[in-house]
């Protein structure tokens, strides 16, 4: 269990946290007493995402930037780093692979040659992601499967982790890696549940699926993603990395049925599949979450209430 104690009156940084899963854990690292400074872009992350949030600091500011990462890490002498400014498209990457890359495995390395030297920083928290995995050769995903990413993002992602893992071992930086599987919720900006919201707003009669639909995933609900990374700053292992999955595996058509039964359409819509997905769209996976477990995380948020949840903010979105 995560205590206010193991955060109270720390310095942290949150990359990205201007951002979805940055700007939430940035709400309750806050509220745990830590003084903390966001750095974004804004490329996806909006400072009115923490418009809610006192006391902060917003610093607009890019990870490739690597003199003014070193600066602003030199004023904050942070205890705990958590770093989630990336780009998160698998298409995108597949597009522009350079500037996924630059941005994501470049960005990671000015982050991580930031910290060294920082004689107070107790953890880097690191964002990876289950692309690192791309086609499992063994189910379910342990940490110690093979890693054979199938997308540019995938690669830029876990070149990420050697970062991490090369600065842990030669400069004695702090770090763990979280590979996190699909989270969704408020101020998601992209990923799966947000284009059939959109897509079930456009047209409520046909949803369409990209691939066979029979594709399987496991979803995290990004209150859980947040206790996870606090989680990993806390009490995480140097040097490893940990599944972050909130469980339940499911196709997409079956996530597909469950959004139209929530939008009271399931009498009158029709899912379509269109047979063909994008480059990298791994087909299977379940995860074995067991090591991050083993700290104390338990996943509370199960897929029908996220749904819920996030089909709300998605509506009040909307109506503004």
């Amino acid at each position: 269990m995560i205590q206010e104690s193991q955060f109270a009156n720390t310095n942290v940084i949150v990359t990205g946290g201007a951002g979805f899963i940055g700007s939430h854990l940035v709400d309750v690292i806050t509220s745990l007493g830590a003084s903390v400074a966001v750095i974004d872009n804004l490329q996806s992350g909006k400072w009115s995402n923490l418009s809610h949030v006192s006391g902060i600091s917003c610093i607009t500011a890019d990870v490739t930037d690597r003199e003014q990462i070193d600066n602003i890490f030199k004023d904050v002498d942070p205890q705990f780093v958590f770093h989630f400014a990336a780009n998160a498209s698998v298409p995108g990457s597949v597009e522009n692979p350079d500037f996924d890359f630059d941005a994501n495995a470049g960005g990671t390395y000015n982050i991580f040659r930031a910290c060294r030297g920082l004689t107070g920083l107790k953890k880097v928290v690191l964002a990876s992601s289950a692309a690192v995995y791309g086609e499992p050769a063994e189910l379910p995903i342990r940490e110690v499967t093979a890693l054979r990413p199938i997308s540019p993002y995938g690669f830029s992602k876990l070149s990420s982790e050697h970062v991490m893992n090369c600065h842990h071992s030669v400069y004695g930086v702090p770090g763990v890696a979280a590979r996190i599987f699909n989270a969704y919720g408020p101020r998601m900006a992209r990923f799966v549940i947000l284009d059939f919201l959109r897509k079930l707003g456009h047209d409520p009669n046909v949803l369409s699926v990209l691939g066979s639909g029979q594709q399987v995933r496991e979803f995290t609900y990004v209150r859980d993603a947040v206790s996870a990374f606090l989680h990993l700053a806390a009490y995480g292992e140097c040097g490893q990395a940990y599944n972050v999955s909130g469980g339940a595996p499911m196709s997409i058509l079956d996530l597909a049925s469950r959004i139209i039964d929530a939008r009271g359409l399931s009498a009158t819509c029709k899912i379509e599949t269109t047979g063909a997905s994008w480059i990298g769209d791994a087909q299977r996976w379940t995860t074995d979450t067991s090591k991050l477990q083993a700290l104390d995380f338990a996943a509370e948020w199960n897929i029908d209430r996220g749904l819920a949840e996030t089909i709300a903010w998605f509506d009040s979105e909307e109506s503004r």
